[in-house]
Protein backbone atom coordinates (compact mmCIF):
# COMPACT_ATOMS: atom_id res chain seq x y z
CA UNK A 1 0.00 0.00 0.00
CA UNK A 2 1.58 3.18 -1.31
CA UNK A 3 1.97 6.21 1.57
CA UNK A 4 -0.65 8.95 2.25
CA UNK A 5 0.11 12.53 0.08
CA UNK A 6 1.42 15.05 2.78
CA UNK A 7 1.71 18.47 3.00
CA UNK A 8 4.32 20.07 5.80
CA UNK A 9 3.13 23.28 6.65
CA UNK A 10 4.13 26.44 8.80
CA UNK A 11 0.99 28.04 9.90
CA UNK A 12 0.07 31.21 8.36
CA UNK A 13 3.35 31.13 6.25
CA UNK A 14 2.92 32.59 2.80
CA UNK A 15 4.63 30.07 1.17
CA UNK A 16 2.63 27.33 3.03
CA UNK A 17 -0.57 28.70 2.51
CA UNK A 18 -0.10 29.33 -1.15
CA UNK A 19 0.01 25.35 -1.63
CA UNK A 20 -2.99 24.22 0.84
CA UNK A 21 -5.16 25.86 -1.68
CA UNK A 22 -3.92 24.98 -4.11
CA UNK A 23 -4.12 21.07 -2.88
CA UNK A 24 -7.81 21.69 -1.85
CA UNK A 25 -8.34 23.67 -5.33
CA UNK A 26 -7.50 20.40 -7.04
CA UNK A 27 -9.03 18.12 -4.74
CA UNK A 28 -6.70 16.85 -3.78
CA UNK A 29 -6.51 14.29 -0.46
CA UNK A 30 -3.27 14.86 1.70
CA UNK A 31 -2.32 14.36 5.26
CA UNK A 32 -1.72 18.37 6.55
CA UNK A 33 1.52 17.85 8.82
CA UNK A 34 2.35 21.77 10.64
CA UNK A 35 5.68 22.21 12.03
CA UNK A 36 6.49 24.30 14.66
CA UNK A 37 9.10 27.25 14.43
CA UNK A 38 8.25 29.46 17.11
CA UNK A 39 9.78 27.05 19.87
CA UNK A 40 12.97 25.70 20.14
CA UNK A 41 14.09 23.10 18.60
CA UNK A 42 12.34 24.07 15.80
CA UNK A 43 10.43 21.24 14.05
CA UNK A 44 12.17 22.35 10.61
CA UNK A 45 15.51 21.57 11.72
CA UNK A 46 14.83 17.83 12.62
CA UNK A 47 16.85 15.34 10.74
CA UNK A 48 13.05 13.80 8.96
CA UNK A 49 12.63 17.33 7.98
CA UNK A 50 16.02 18.53 6.77
CA UNK A 51 15.96 14.58 5.22
CA UNK A 52 13.24 16.28 2.62
CA UNK A 53 14.23 19.55 2.44
CA UNK A 54 17.77 20.27 3.36
CA UNK A 55 17.21 24.05 3.28
CA UNK A 56 14.89 23.64 6.35
CA UNK A 57 12.23 25.85 4.91
CA UNK A 58 8.54 24.68 4.44
CA UNK A 59 6.33 23.97 2.54
CA UNK A 60 7.33 20.34 1.09
CA UNK A 61 4.92 18.37 -0.63
CA UNK A 62 5.43 14.51 -0.59
CA UNK A 63 3.25 12.17 -2.87
CA UNK A 64 2.38 8.91 -2.17
CA UNK A 65 4.82 7.85 -4.87
CA UNK A 66 7.94 9.24 -2.76
CA UNK A 67 8.42 12.75 -4.97
CA UNK A 68 9.36 15.04 -2.88
CA UNK A 69 8.72 18.94 -3.85
CA UNK A 70 9.67 22.33 -2.25
CA UNK A 71 9.64 25.88 -2.99
CA UNK A 72 6.16 27.31 -3.52
CA UNK A 73 5.85 28.34 -6.36
CA UNK A 74 7.38 25.36 -8.20
CA UNK A 75 4.98 23.10 -6.22
CA UNK A 76 1.72 24.88 -7.61
CA UNK A 77 3.34 24.76 -11.12
CA UNK A 78 4.36 21.13 -10.36
CA UNK A 79 0.59 20.14 -9.41
CA UNK A 80 -0.98 21.77 -12.06
CA UNK A 81 1.20 19.30 -14.47
CA UNK A 82 0.42 16.46 -12.60
CA UNK A 83 -2.98 17.01 -11.78
CA UNK A 84 -4.55 19.19 -14.73
CA UNK A 85 -8.60 18.55 -13.73
CA UNK A 86 -9.38 21.03 -12.54
CA UNK A 87 -6.98 23.72 -14.25
CA UNK A 88 -5.95 26.49 -12.66
CA UNK A 89 -4.27 27.87 -15.25
CA UNK A 90 -5.34 28.72 -19.08
CA UNK A 91 -4.83 26.23 -21.58
CA UNK A 92 -2.02 26.87 -24.10
CA UNK A 93 -4.75 27.76 -26.81
CA UNK A 94 -4.51 31.03 -24.96
CA UNK A 95 -1.03 32.01 -24.89
CA UNK A 96 -1.75 35.75 -23.59
CA UNK A 97 -3.96 34.56 -20.84
CA UNK A 98 -1.49 31.73 -19.66
CA UNK A 99 1.50 34.14 -19.82
CA UNK A 100 -0.02 36.78 -17.51
CA UNK A 101 -1.33 34.01 -14.54
CA UNK A 102 2.23 32.83 -14.46
CA UNK A 103 3.76 36.57 -14.97
CA UNK A 104 1.38 37.74 -11.88
CA UNK A 105 2.13 34.49 -9.72
CA UNK A 106 5.56 35.42 -10.00
CA UNK A 107 5.48 38.84 -9.49
CA UNK A 108 3.35 37.79 -5.87
CA UNK A 109 6.73 36.98 -4.46
CA UNK A 110 8.17 40.23 -5.37
CA UNK A 111 5.37 41.89 -3.09
CA UNK A 112 6.12 39.84 -0.82
CA UNK A 113 9.96 41.27 -0.74
CA UNK A 114 9.48 44.47 -0.73
CA UNK A 115 6.68 43.96 1.78
CA UNK A 116 9.61 41.73 4.14
CA UNK A 117 11.40 44.78 5.87
CA UNK A 118 8.60 45.72 7.93
CA UNK A 119 9.04 41.97 9.73
CA UNK A 120 11.77 43.90 11.61
CA UNK A 121 9.12 45.37 13.73
CA UNK A 122 7.78 42.53 14.96
CA UNK A 123 11.52 40.99 15.42
CA UNK A 124 12.71 43.76 17.39
CA UNK A 125 9.64 44.01 19.17
CA UNK A 126 9.66 47.12 21.33
CA UNK A 127 13.83 47.33 20.91
CA UNK A 128 15.20 50.49 18.86
CA UNK A 129 16.11 50.16 15.20
CA UNK A 130 18.98 51.16 13.89
CA UNK A 131 18.61 54.19 11.32
CA UNK A 132 19.36 51.68 7.84
CA UNK A 133 17.23 48.87 9.98
CA UNK A 134 14.68 52.50 10.14
CA UNK A 135 15.74 53.36 6.38
CA UNK A 136 14.51 49.67 5.17
CA UNK A 137 11.31 49.69 6.89
CA UNK A 138 9.97 53.06 5.54
CA UNK A 139 10.91 52.06 2.32
CA UNK A 140 8.98 49.23 2.07
CA UNK A 141 5.74 51.18 3.88
CA UNK A 142 6.22 53.39 0.75
CA UNK A 143 7.19 50.08 -1.62
CA UNK A 144 3.83 48.19 -0.34
CA UNK A 145 1.76 51.61 -1.42
CA UNK A 146 3.29 51.33 -4.81
CA UNK A 147 2.58 47.50 -5.02
CA UNK A 148 -1.45 48.10 -3.96
CA UNK A 149 -1.45 50.59 -6.79
CA UNK A 150 -0.20 48.10 -9.29
CA UNK A 151 -2.45 45.11 -7.87
CA UNK A 152 -5.70 47.71 -7.49
CA UNK A 153 -5.51 48.19 -10.82
CA UNK A 154 -5.29 44.20 -12.07
CA UNK A 155 -8.27 43.52 -9.89
CA UNK A 156 -10.23 46.29 -11.89
CA UNK A 157 -10.05 44.14 -14.47
CA UNK A 158 -11.69 41.05 -13.96
CA UNK A 159 -12.96 38.66 -10.83
CA UNK A 160 -9.81 37.19 -10.23
CA UNK A 161 -6.27 38.93 -10.23
CA UNK A 162 -5.37 37.52 -13.70
CA UNK A 163 -8.90 36.75 -15.05
CA UNK A 164 -12.48 36.18 -14.56
CA UNK A 165 -11.32 32.51 -13.20
CA UNK A 166 -9.09 32.10 -10.77
CA UNK A 167 -5.97 29.97 -11.14
CA UNK A 168 -2.40 30.12 -10.00
CA UNK A 169 -2.01 34.05 -10.09
CA UNK A 170 -4.66 33.56 -6.26
CA UNK A 171 -2.99 31.12 -5.29
CA UNK A 172 0.41 32.66 -4.92
CA UNK A 173 -0.94 36.21 -4.60
CA UNK A 174 -3.79 35.64 -2.16
CA UNK A 175 -1.63 34.35 0.57
CA UNK A 176 0.45 37.85 0.43
CA UNK A 177 -2.14 40.27 0.58
CA UNK A 178 -3.90 38.44 3.72
CA UNK A 179 -0.79 37.99 5.29
CA UNK A 180 -0.28 42.33 5.19
CA UNK A 181 -3.41 42.29 6.50
CA UNK A 182 -2.78 40.57 9.75
CA UNK A 183 -0.18 42.44 10.31
CA UNK A 184 -2.24 45.31 9.89
CA UNK A 185 -2.53 46.78 6.27
CA UNK A 186 -5.82 48.33 5.30
CA UNK A 187 -7.18 48.02 1.67
CA UNK A 188 -9.50 51.26 2.67
CA UNK A 189 -8.60 53.28 -0.62
CA UNK A 190 -8.23 49.81 -2.73
CA UNK A 191 -11.76 48.89 -3.37
CA UNK A 192 -11.09 46.18 -6.36
CA UNK A 193 -8.39 44.95 -3.86
CA UNK A 194 -11.09 44.55 -0.95
CA UNK A 195 -13.53 43.22 -3.15
CA UNK A 196 -10.90 40.75 -4.59
CA UNK A 197 -9.62 39.72 -1.08
CA UNK A 198 -13.58 39.01 0.27
CA UNK A 199 -13.94 37.11 -3.15
CA UNK A 200 -11.08 34.60 -2.59
CA UNK A 201 -11.44 34.77 1.39
CA UNK A 202 -14.79 32.85 0.81
CA UNK A 203 -13.46 30.49 -1.33
CA UNK A 204 -13.95 26.81 0.55
CA UNK A 205 -10.20 26.08 -0.27
CA UNK A 206 -9.21 29.53 1.61
CA UNK A 207 -11.85 28.81 4.38
CA UNK A 208 -9.89 25.55 5.06
CA UNK A 209 -6.65 26.57 4.84
CA UNK A 210 -7.41 29.64 6.55
CA UNK A 211 -4.17 30.14 9.36
CA UNK A 212 -5.23 27.98 12.61
CA UNK A 213 -5.82 30.58 15.22
CA UNK A 214 -6.12 33.97 12.75
CA UNK A 215 -9.10 35.83 12.87
CA UNK A 216 -9.58 37.94 9.80
CA UNK A 217 -9.64 41.62 10.92
CA UNK A 218 -7.37 41.47 13.92
CA UNK A 219 -3.88 42.58 13.74
CA UNK A 220 -1.01 40.87 15.61
CA UNK A 221 0.74 43.29 15.77
CA UNK A 222 0.17 46.14 13.45
CA UNK A 223 3.15 46.51 12.19
CA UNK A 224 1.79 49.49 10.01
CA UNK A 225 0.94 51.21 12.40
CA UNK A 226 3.95 50.96 14.28
CA UNK A 227 6.05 52.17 10.61
CA UNK A 228 3.57 54.94 10.43
CA UNK A 229 4.76 56.11 13.42
CA UNK A 230 8.44 55.58 12.50
CA UNK A 231 7.36 57.95 9.66
CA UNK A 232 6.06 60.65 11.93
CA UNK A 233 9.10 63.49 12.42
CA UNK A 234 10.35 63.93 15.77
CA UNK A 235 10.34 66.62 17.70
CA UNK A 236 13.69 67.39 16.71
CA UNK A 237 12.76 67.27 13.24
CA UNK A 238 9.56 69.42 13.33
CA UNK A 239 9.39 72.56 11.56
CA UNK A 240 10.36 76.07 14.15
Amino acid sequence: MSAARAVYFVNGSISSWRVLIAAREKGLAFAPRRLRVMREPRETRTAEFLALNPRGQAPVLVEPDGTVMNESLAILTYLEMRYPDPPLLPPLAEPGALALALALAQESEATACVYDPLESLFEAGAGPLSPDRRAAVLGALAGVERELALWEARAQKARFIASDAFTLADCAFYPVLAYMQRRGLSLAGHPALDAYERRVRSRPSAVASYPEGWSHGQARPDLFAQARALAAPTDGERPR
